[in-house]
């Protein structure tokens, strides 16, 4: 019974720092930022920046209304 309780404490550890790091923003505030120089400096087109941009806003809104739902 020893083991179950460990592999499952290992299993929700995992799931924690997981959940930590899709919630945190400074990630997607990071990734705008890198998008917005690599269109600066020709890197990507204006139409690239526009998906991913796109993307990247989509994802934080999901993160943030996970959390609003949450109350995090």
């Amino acid at each position: 019974m020893g083991l179950i309780k460990s592999v499952f404490n290992v299993f929700e550890l995992i799931y924690e720092e997981g959940l930590k790091e899709w919630l945190d923003e400074s990630k997607y505030m990071e990734a705008l930022e890198n998008l917005y120089t690599e269109v600066e400096q020709g890197k990507i087109t204006e139409e690239e920046y526009e998906i991913k941009e796109a993307e990247i806003l989509e994802e934080l809104k999901v993160v943030r209304n996970y959390k609003k739902e949450n109350g995090i």
